[in-house]
């Protein structure tokens, strides 16, 4: 069913863009920064764009190939070839590939990790940027945030009773690993989301003029009582299949689990909600058809086919999402964006000598 709902909305469209209008239209784009298109419905069909378009993703499966679905349906003679793997994993491969790059866009993955390689990406704003909140995409265009991503604990009550779950992240470092196991996580080294996790324990706990000193100490805490697992799927697949009591994860994840005995918890004392990120990769092979795919996966088919099939948060304001508690209903903490994007090597390094102590 949700295939044939996505290639159902693929239909109703000719060409989708960031706009209302068929086709890219044209935006003002600051000094060095590519803009959207200036193309009309009588420049260029659908059917004009032609050639391949390779596009590295750390998404889930189903969400990506429905996505990439829609586009070459969309552009049918585009061909979309996909790498799928890790977000650390995915932009250190595009950062070794530099000199002949072979991705042309980025979909995907916590935008403090694409911040932190913005060299190895290029600048555009698309035309849809008017709808998007400012704090989520990069001022320079190097990114653009495409799906916010709140971060939560989920739990199994087949393994623990819904009172001794963790309703904060304070908790987490009182958790009882004895009678429930440990919590499972995925390795913020090679993980984005977990990467975001680790920051936001960080900065809800500890203050930059320091370097968020009291936030590791309070990661030291809980250490002990983590499972770090080799992959992010891992941190829920694993309280569905009953490996672990409780996990950190994304809301995104989390919510694909509506059996009974699954529960979703928001941490009451703050949570990020870091947003997933689109970027072009720089000198990329086939410039146009990036550009084409960001426009596309920003389009509004796009994002509210994403929410309606696989609950993704739509990142702009003329999409409400379906079947998710509003943001305002979430406590959110001060995610320093800036701080992790510019510290990532240090505090996955940090993290790293900490955890093997």
């Amino acid at each position: 069913m949700k295939k044939i709902l996505a290639i159902a909305l693929a239909l109703v469209f000719v060409l989708t863009a960031c706009g209302q209008g068929t086709t890219p239209t044209t935006t003002a784009a600051q000094p060095g920064t590519t803009a959207a298109p200036a193309t009309t419905a009588a420049d260029k069909k659908p059917e004009d764009y032609k050639g391949t378009l390779t596009v590295y993703s750390p998404h889930d499966s189903d969400p990506l190939n429905a996505g990439v679905a829609m586009f070459e349906k969309a552009y049918p003679n585009v061909k979309v070839e996909v790498v799928a793997d890790g977000t650390s994993n995915l932009v250190n491969k595009i950062k070794a590939e530099a000199a002949n790059p072979v991705a042309d866009v980025l979909w995907g993955g916590g935008a403090d990790t694409l911040a932190a390689y913005k060299d190895v990406f290029q600048p555009y704003k698309p035309s849809c940027i008017d709808l998007i909140d400012k704090s989520l995409y990069d001022p320079e265009y190097y990114w653009i945030g495409e799906s916010p991503l709140p971060m939560v604990f989920i739990a199994n009550t087949n393994n623990i009773p819904e009172a001794d779950i963790p309703a904060t992240w304070a908790a987490l470092a009182d958790f009882d690993t004895d009678k429930y196991g440990k919590i499972a996580i995925a390795d913020p080294v090679a993980s984005g989301s977990a990467f975001t996790q680790l920051c936001t324990m960080l900065f809800l706990f500890g203050q930059e003029s320091d370097d968020y000193k009291s936030g590791w100490e309070f990661v030291e805490k809980v250490i002990p009582k983590l499972e770090v697992k080799n992959s992010s799927s891992l941190a829920h697949k694993d309280i569905f299949g009953g490996e672990n009591a409780v996990g950190i994860t994304l809301e995104k994840a989390a919510i694909k689990y509506t059996d009974a005995f699954m529960k979703v918890i928001f941490p009451t004392d703050g949570t990020s909600a870091v947003p997933d990120g689109v970027a072009i990769v720089k000198d990329c092979k086939n410039l146009e058809l990036a550009q084409l795919f960001v426009e596309f996966v920003l389009g509004k088919e796009c994002q509210t086919a994403q929410n309606a099939d696989y609950g993704r948060r739509p990142i702009r304001s003329d999409v409400s999402p379906v079947g998710l508690k509003a943001l305002s209903e979430i406590t959110l903490m001060n995610y320093n964006f800036d701080y992790a994007a510019k510290n990532a090597a240090n505090i996955k390094e940090t993290w790293q000598d900490k955890l093997i102590k």
